[in-house]
């Protein structure tokens, strides 16, 4: 069974590319890239890592692949004194932000990691992946009734067709709390405001998954699958999300189990 926070990372991280990998993208020529030796990478960290004590210039290639292997071998606070010379210029991009916001979390500061995130909120009203660093922030210090209440908040106040990422979190955090009925008809009230949109149903899945409900989960991932984008094309993620659960997203049932289309109705805001 998926653990609430996976279920949570699994849904609406999907949005963008996880932070480590933006910064390997963005940073690291191709050659760099293709390294294959774990010990030879290794040894290339301490080199790396002598040539900055010596305080000898680290090329942005370089300072990619430190940045990586550091983060990969745990070793944090050092990736955060890598991490500071890109964030000294006068733009700073807003992944290089979040990824220091991340490390000053994980590196117990947590003060300066949401002075960092509220920053960017100032900047990026709403923006979910802000949100989502702010929300396993606020899980870390056991603020699950106060981040709750502010993503409920921010979800009220935007309009329908402009919510889902924000509703998919809200939802999750509802079901992490124990409130399944209502971050039920979350999932409800989403799916039939946006009517092309799979992952509501998929989140539904999930939760019916947990409660046991092999039938409800069969006609959600059927219905999920009944739904385009505007190319025509299905969802990829509910391949993903059938193959965490173990199912097939094509196999077809007879009927559509009256719990699963009760799941859909109802959709009271949360």
């Amino acid at each position: 069974m998926p653990s609430p926070r996976r279920i949570l990372l699994l849904l609406a991280s999907m949005v963008g590319a996880a932070l480590v990998g933006w910064i390997a993208a963005a940073s690291m020529a191709p050659e760099t890239r293709a390294r294959s030796s774990r010990q030879a990478e290794d040894l290339q960290v301490e080199l790396l890592m002598q040539q900055l004590q010596n305080q000898d210039e680290l090329s942005e290639a370089e300072r990619g692949l430190l940045l990586e292997r550091l983060v990969t071998l745990e070793r944090l606070q050092e990736a955060e004194v890598v991490l500071q010379p890109w964030l000294s210029g006068r733009s700073t991009p807003r992944e290089l932000t979040m990824f220091k916001a991340d490390l000053q979390r994980r590196n117990g500061q947590p003060e300066a990691a949401r002075c960092s995130l509220q920053h960017l909120l100032r900047l990026h009203p709403n923006d979910l992946q802000v949100l989502q660093l702010l929300v396993l922030l606020d899980q870390d210090q056991g603020r699950q009734r106060q981040v709750t209440a502010e993503l409920t908040a921010r979800f009220k106040g935007l309009e329908p067709g402009q919510r889902l990422e924000i509703g998919l979190l809200l939802a999750d955090l509802l079901r992490q709390s124990g409130s399944d009925q209502t971050a039920m008809r979350l999932y409800g009230q989403l799916a039939t405001e946006n009517k092309t949109d799979a992952r509501p149903l998929l989140a539904l899945a999930l939760l019916r998954q947990e409660q046991g409900n092999s039938e409800a989960v069969q006609t959600l991932l059927k219905q999920a699958r009944e739904r385009r984008d505007a190319n025509g094309r299905i969802d990829p993620l509910i391949d993903v999300v059938a193959a965490q659960l173990g199912l097939s997203a094509a196999r077809s049932t007879g009927s559509e189990p009256s719990s699963a289309t009760a799941s859909l109705e109802g959709s009271d805001r949360p």
